[in-house]
C-alpha cells in the first residue's frame, strides 16, 4: 500500500496554483514601455506671439478686433487719440523741428571769425617770407585758422546727426498717425494700432473700452500665429536620451473628448528648468503640431506619446 505524505498532498495544488498564476501574468503583462513608447503631458503653446505695444499715453477711440480675429500686418486693431498732455508734448516737438537754429548761428559767426584769422595768418606769411615778421607769429595765426575750421566741423557734423535724427522721428510719427507728418504741422487727431504680423488676435485687455486710459507703453492687444502650434512638454532626465529631433508623436487633446493629432519633435532643451541638484531635472521638449482648423488653442492641456520613430 502505497503511502503519500501530508506534505506531498499540499506542495501538489499549490505547484499547480503557482504555475497555473505564472501562465496567467505571462500572458497578460502589458506591453512595455519601449514597445508602448513615453507618455507624457504638455501644454500648447502659440510659435509666434507678439503684444502690441502703445506707443503714446491715449484714450481710447474704438476696438477693432476681438480674440480669434485674423488679421494681417498692418491691420487696424484700435483707434485712439493722445492724452492732453502727452498731445501738447508731441505737437511741441514737431513744431520745435531739429533745434539747429543755434548752433548754425554759431557756425555762422565761426565762418566769419575764421574769414578774419585767415586774412591775418596770410599778411603774418608775407611779413615772415619778407623778413618784417616772425615764422612763430605766421604759425601762431596757421594754429587759431586750424582750431576754427576743427569747430566749424564738428558743429556741422552735429547739426547732420540732430537734423537726421528729427527725420527719423518724423518718420516714425508718420507709422503711428498713419499719413505723413512734416515738421511745424498740426498733428492728427486720431491714431491707429496696427497689428505687426500676421496671425490672430489672442488677447484684449479687460480694460479696452471706449474712453479708457492706456499708459504709454502698455500692451493691450497680442496677437500670434496659431497654425502651427507648439506643445513644450517637461521631460524627466531619465527619459530625454530616449527622445530625437524629428521623432513622430501622437498627441491627444482631454478638452477636444481625446482627439488625436500627429506632431514632430522640434527642439530639445540642452538646459535644465531646475540646476538644484536637490529636485529632480526636467528639460523642455518641443513638438510643432499643425493646426489647419484652429481646433487647439494656446494653454490646452496635451498628452503626448514618443514612440521614437
Amino acid at each position: 500500500m502505497m503511502s503519500i505524505s501530508f506534505s506531498s498532498i499540499v506542495r501538489r495544488p499549490l505547484l499547480a496554483a503557482l504555475t497555473c498564476s505564472l501562465s496567467v501574468m505571462l500572458f497578460s503583462t502589458p506591453l512595455s514601455a519601449a514597445e508602448n513608447g513615453t507618455i507624457l503631458t504638455g501644454k500648447v503653446v502659440t510659435t509666434v506671439t507678439r503684444a502690441v505695444p502703445l506707443p503714446f499715453h491715449a484714450v481710447v477711440d474704438e476696438v477693432l478686433v476681438k480674440p480669434g480675429t485674423p488679421v494681417s500686418k498692418g491691420t487696424p486693431l484700435l483707434r485712439y487719440h493722445l492724452q492732453d498732455e502727452a498731445e501738447r508734448a508731441l505737437q511741441r516737438e514737431v513744431t520745435s523741428g531739429a533745434g539747429t537754429e543755434g548752433l548754425r548761428g554759431q557756425v555762422l559767426n565761426l565762418e566769419q571769425e575764421l574769414a578774419e584769422a585767415a586774412a591775418q595768418r596770410n599778411k603774418a606769411r608775407q611779413l615772415a617770407a619778407s623778413g618784417l615778421g616772425s615764422s612763430q607769429a605766421s604759425n601762431r595765426q596757421e594754429s587759431v585758422v586750424k582750431s576754427l575750421r576743427e569747430r566749424i566741423e564738428l558743429l556741422r557734423i552735429t547739426i547732420d546727426k540732430q537734423e537726421r535724427n528729427f527725420a527719423l522721428r518724423l518718420e516714425e510719427l508718420s507709422k503711428h498717425f498713419a499719413i505723413p507728418i512734416k515738421a511745424g504741422e498740426t498733428l492728427p487727431d486720431t491714431l491707429t494700432l496696427t497689428s505687426p504680423i500676421d496671425g490672430y488676435v489672442l488677447f484684449l485687455d479687460s480694460a479696452l473700452n471706449p474712453g479708457s486710459l492706456l499708459s504709454g507703453g502698455s500692451t493691450p492687444i497680442s496677437v500670434g500665429k496659431l497654425d502651427p502650434v507648439l506643445i513644450q512638454v517637461p521631460v524627466y532626465e531619465a527619459e530625454i536620451s530616449g527622445i530625437k529631433e524629428g521623432d513622430a508623436v501622437e498627441v491627444e487633446i482631454p478638452s477636444l473628448h481625446d482627439k488625436k493629432f500627429k506632431g514632430t519633435v522640434n527642439e530639445i532643451s540642452w538646459v535644465s528648468n531646475d540646476m538644484n541638484v536637490s529636485t529632480p531635472s526636467y528639460y523642455t521638449v518641443e513638438v510643432t503640431v499643425p493646426n489647419p482648423n484652429l481646433e487647439l488653442k494656446p494653454g490646452f492641456k496635451a498628452v503626448v506619446r514618443f514612440t521614437g520613430k
